[in-house]
């Protein structure tokens, strides 16, 4: 169990109570027994961290944590060293929640079978804009839009991810919807999921974006044909892949 935390935390950084009882399926007292061993090691450091509204315990690795790491896997860790610090970047208390939300997202689906699941923030952007140049006199046609994750089916279809906790303006839904529809029709993936908290929300967004009939190219309105809100999901967290 302690090497699955390690390996989780090794790209993730820091996690929640609750999210490591879902990665190991276990509660929460059997977690602190499992934590307490580390903790005393130093391959974990325990913050308590201010979020909106209250504070959030969170568990971080640490040097000696990705040593542990290599030792026993051969990760490649070069040039840390055995300073207990914690690796992880100071990070805005409204950014955490939707963090915990999507490691929560990628630790179910993982368990169902999906692979390939990378954080936008810890890994490559999607290069939406890169075929798309604007012609002479034109304004630029996109700009580039980055998914909060994206990962793979066990049917092996490509999904974006967007765990939404929030409603945008429809102005800001038009601009993703027309980055999206564009990078579905070249070929860049198969299909974009929003994950929200609950059903409430999760129908409000769903009848936002649907009842958007133009984006702008350029200097162009398009219609958005129908059929192209095929390919986009809307789904709550209870409904996510388990």
């Amino acid at each position: 169990m302690e090497s699955l935390i390690l390996q989780f935390l090794a790209v993730e950084s820091w996690s929640s109570q609750h999210n490591l009882c879902e990665l190991l399926q276990i509660n929460k007292r059997n977690l602190l027994s499992v934590l307490k061993p580390m903790l005393n090691k130093r391959t974990l450091k325990a913050i308590l961290q201010g979020v909106m509204g209250g504070e959030v315990q969170l568990y971080g690795i640490t040097r000696l944590g990705y040593k542990s790491l290599s030792n026993e896997y051969g990760v490649f860790c070069e040039d840390l060293d055995l300073n207990p610090n914690l690796l992880t970047p100071r990070i805005s208390p409204t950014f955490i929640p939707h963090r915990l939300d999507i490691q929560m997202l990628r630790i179910r689906a993982e368990r169902a079978g999906w692979s390939n699941w990378i954080n936008a923030d810890t890994g490559q952007l999607i290069n939406i804009n890169k075929q798309n140049k604007p012609q002479l006199g034109q304004a630029n046609l996109v700009s580039e839009h980055r998914p909060d994750a994206w990962c793979t089916n066990t049917l092996g279809e490509r999904f974006c991810i967007e765990c939404e906790r929030t409603m945008k303006s429809k102005s800001r839904y038009t601009d993703i919807l027309c980055n999206y529809l564009l990078a579905l029709k070249r070929g860049d993936f198969d299909g974009v999921i929003w994950v929200c908290p609950d059903l409430d929300l999760r129908n409000k967004l769903a009848n936002l974006i649907t009842s958007i009939t133009h984006v702008r190219i350029g200097l162009l309105s398009v219609l958005v044909p129908r059929n192209r809100f095929e390919r986009l999901i809307f789904m709550t967290f209870d409904e996510w892949v388990r």
